[in-house]
Parts: structure tokens; sequence; C-alpha cells
């Protein structure tokens, strides 16, 4: 060998080496695996109803590159149905039945009881209505509600309306006390039968009706017409007190046309019992002959006084056969 060779194999020896150092070398690591990033939760808005069930993602299996142990599976969640809760309708509240009336068919009294023996409480004009609040136990007799009082009407006299469930009323007064009659002595033979005839009326004036009592603010007054079998009749004497059958308060006034007051309607009449100012009382109203004597039933009324509702009463009398 030549000695200007030794520098050329003293490098290619090196070379050599090198590379066979190269390829027992590690192997180049791989790139890391790239990770797909779970997806992240929307909230849902207010009020929204989710009708598909919601999944979550299933995540990378065990063993998967660069996961670095065990990952639980997660299963699908359902989101719960709503449960309807069934409401049940209102109850409507029961309707009352409506009330009893009684509607005055002709000019009547009105009486204190069940019966003609009953005193007479005032009068009631045809086609009038009065609530009715009971009744006697026959049913021939209707208690009714009459100016602020319980009072009575004969049941031929009227026509009963809603009145088939009205219940015998609890608070019937006890029957006046009879007449005394005087009791013939016996004899042998009996005397024959008499026909009964109807008892004729005990007063001219044998209908009284007090129409109207009205709330007034200007005094106490009372007015009326005097009738003969329906119809409006002038001359007829109308006197009133604070009791039946007293002395009159004042003179009595005629009914119709008189001297001063010429304008009036054919039977109308008027008493003033307090001018300016309301004055309460009952007043007992009748007619009475030019002697002063009393020709009709009493009719009587209750005035209330400042701020009442009946200080101005119609007061009405008939006479029918």
């Amino acid at each position: 060998m030549r000695v200007h060779d030794r520098p050329t194999i003293l490098f290619t020896a090196l070379l050599a080496a090198m590379l066979l150092v190269a390829a027992c070398g590690p192997a180049a690591s791989p790139p890391p695996p790239t990770r797909t990033p779970a997806p992240t939760f929307t909230p849902t808005p207010e009020g929204q109803v989710i009708t598909e069930p919601m999944t979550q993602p299933t995540a990378a299996p065990a063993g998967d590159a660069g996961s670095g142990g065990d990952v639980a599976v997660v299963e699908p969640v359902e989101e719960a149905t709503p449960i309807e809760v069934a409401t049940e309708a209102p109850t409507p509240e029961p309707t009352a039945p409506p009330a009893a009336e009684a509607v005055i068919n002709s000019n009547m009294n009105v009486r204190g009881g069940p019966g003609t023996d009953y005193g007479i409480v005032g009068g009631a004009n045809q086609g009038e209505r009065y609530p009715i609040t009971g009744r006697n136990s026959d049913g021939s007799w209707w208690q009714i509600s009459y100016n602020g009082q319980s009072a009575w009407v004969f049941n031929d006299l009227v026509t009963a309306t809603n009145a088939e469930t009205v219940a015998v009323a609890a608070d019937i007064p006890a029957p006046p006390p009879p007449t005394n009659t005087p009791v013939p002595a016996p004899t042998d033979t009996p005397a024959p039968a008499q026909p009964t005839a109807p008892p004729a009326p005990q007063y001219k004036f044998n209908i009284t009706a007090v129409s109207k009592c009205l709330p007034q603010e200007g005094g106490t007054w009372f007015e009326g017409k005097t009738y003969i079998n329906g119809t409006p009749t002038n001359g007829y004497k109308v006197a009133f007190s604070y009791g039946p059958d007293a002395p009159p308060s004042t003179d009595p006034m005629q009914s119709g046309p008189h001297p001063g007051y010429t304008n009036w309607d054919a039977g109308y009449y008027s008493h003033i019992i307090s001018a300016g100012k309301p004055l309460a009382g009952t007043w007992y109203v009748w007619v009475v002959d030019d002697n002063g004597s009393r020709i009709s039933e009493v009719a009587s009324w209750t005035s209330k006084g400042p701020g009442g509702d009946c200080n101005q009463a119609i007061v009405d009398f008939d006479s029918r056969p």
C-alpha cells in the first residue's frame, strides 16, 4: 500500500462506521393521534319540550391510543314525558226557586189572621202583588208580607203563584174570643129550621184598602177616594185619629169638590197630619155620616217619621153589596 492512499482509507472507514451507528439506533416515534373533542352541552330554552331522546357520545374504548386508561360508556338518557293532570269542571251553583206571590184579583180586605173573625189591617187593590210567607193548615188563606208586617188574604180572591211548597205558617195568631150569644130557652116543640141568609154588611163602606205608603220628608199625610161599587163618588166624610173609633183628630174631610177645593177629582179627599216635618205614629181612618157615626170598616197605617219609608199613605173606601 502506498503511503498517499492511507487518508482515503481512513475517511472511508469512518463514514461506514457512522452509517452503521445510524442504522442500529431507535426508530423514530410516530406523531401523536388527533383526539376528537366531546360535544358541548347547550341548555334547552325555557318552555321548549324535547320530544326526541338525548344521547350522549360514547367514549373511546379502553386501550385507544393516547386514552391513558379505561373510559366509562354512558347509555342514552330519555327525558320523561310530562303527565297531564285532569281537572274537574266546577259544579254550578244551584238556582234559587222563584218566590211565591199572591196576585190580588179584586179590591179586598187584608186581615190580621186567617179568617173573617180577625181584624182588618188594611186593603189591597186589584193587580197588586205581595210575597207569600206561609199558609193556614187547609190552604184557604195565605200569609203575606204587607207594608212591612205579616197579614192574611183569602185564597179565593187571589191567584197564588209558585206556592206549591209554601209551608204552614209558624206564627198564626190565635183567633179572637167568640162573641157571647144568648142561648134560647128549650121548648117542647122545636122551631122549624129557617133558611140561612148571608149576613148583611155591617157598614156601608165594607172594603178598605191601604194601597200605598210612600217615603216623604215634607210632612205626614194621607189621601184617597170613596167609591160606590167601584165608581168614585163625592160627598162622604173621612175622619182619622190615633185609635179606632176614637174621637177624630180634626174635622172630617169631605170627598170630592167642596168649598176651597173645587178642582179635586171625583171621590178624592186628603188629610194633612203634619206639615213641614214627618211625624211618626199609627193612624186609624174611617168614613162617618153627617152625625159623626162610623159607616165604614176601619183602615190603619203607620208612619215612620223622619227618614222613614212610609209617611204618605193612600187609603181608599169602597161600598160593595
